[in-house]
């Protein structure tokens, strides 16, 4: 016969016994997690070149769109130099239609006015000729005057021929090689404005995506050196979480795999896509995040936000979150 205390032990023993088993099966049946944090991926608008910030209209905060003028640097220097590229093409033209158009009317007009002179004094030249030359033959005259006759008729012949093919010159252009060269130098006048209107179009500087500033490093009035980050941009994709693994785990993840996020705050997980897996288990969870297992070596993971529309006003970069397979 069982007494008393004995089937109270065995009811005690069968209670403990069941809970024991209900706390088994809902260890089983938890979820496992894993510890991550949200990162962005921000893009950092430099200034192309050295000089001052003129012009900056944003705020930390403010949503930028593409195609925007992000913040405009001084330049007076580029205007100069666009006037003189432009002073130099104007020069280079204007010495390009000079060689191929020739002397002008005024000088031509001259030529001949030259040509008239001479073909009088040939003219002249050839009457005393023969006057002297007749009578040369007469005797009435030396010979020695012929020789001078014969002579100044021959000079202005000359003469006369030079002023004609000198009107011949000035009606053509320069030579070949001077309007090739004329050419190229209006060719790299051209250049150089090219040139100079780009530097010019590089003192403004146009955002070519679209996202919020997180962050302004620079404010109007001081110097930026060429290169440098002026602010910071988090793009609407550009949040991804990276999260921790142990190798006895690894195997449940993949590239492409979906995932949830959990984080303080959020009532339901958000989708999240592995889009990338450490070759190696090289890394450790930050401290702050998961100080249980900093000693541990662990495998990083990462996923970007399927539902971004959903999630990019939840999550903030640096936020702890747990993530479920």
């Amino acid at each position: 016969m069982i007494s008393h205390n004995t089937r109270i032990w065995r009811h005690i023993s069968c209670s403990v016994l069941g809970v024991f088993i209900l706390m088994s099966c809902d260890t089983e049946s938890e979820q496992p997690s894993f510890t991550g944090y949200v990162e962005a991926e921000l893009v950092y608008l430099a200034a192309p070149q050295a000089g001052w910030l003129s012009n900056m209209p944003w705020q930390a905060g403010d949503t930028l769109s593409s195609n925007t003028l992000v913040f405009s640097l001084d330049n007076e220097q580029q205007l100069a130099a666009i006037k003189e590229a432009q002073a130099r093409l104007a020069q280079a033209k204007a010495q390009e239609r000079n060689g191929l158009t020739g002397a002008r009317e005024q000088e031509i007009a001259e030529l001949n006015a030259q040509r008239q002179q001479a073909q009088v004094a040939v003219d002249f030249a050839a009457s005393e000729k023969t006057r002297w030359n007749k009578l040369v033959e007469e005797g009435l005259a030396p010979a020695s005057k012929s020789s001078q006759v014969n002579a100044d008729y021959a000079s202005s012949i000359a003469k006369l021929k030079i002023i004609t093919a000198g009107i011949e010159v000035a009606r053509l252009g320069v030579r070949q090689e001077l309007t090739n060269s004329a050419i190229a130098a209006e060719q790299a006048a051209q250049a150089n404005l090219e040139q100079a209107q780009w530097q010019l179009s590089q003192r403004q500087v146009i955002s070519q995506i679209s996202g919020k500033i997180e962050e302004i490093f620079y404010r109007q009035g001081e110097f930026i050196t060429a290169g440098k980050p002026v602010l910071a941009i988090l793009p609407k994709d550009a949040l991804i979480i990276r999260f921790f693994v142990p190798q006895a785990a690894l195997s449940q993840f993949d590239v492409g795999q979906s995932v949830n996020i959990h984080a303080d705050g959020i009532t339901a997980p958000i989708d999240a896509h592995i889009f990338h897996i450490a070759r190696s288990a090289e890394f450790t969870p930050p401290v702050i995040y998961d100080e249980q297992s900093r000693q541990k070596l662990m495998f990083l993971l990462e996923a970007r936000l399927s539902a971004q529309d959903a999630g990019d006003h939840l999550l903030r970069p640096g936020l702890p979150v747990e993530v479920t397979p």
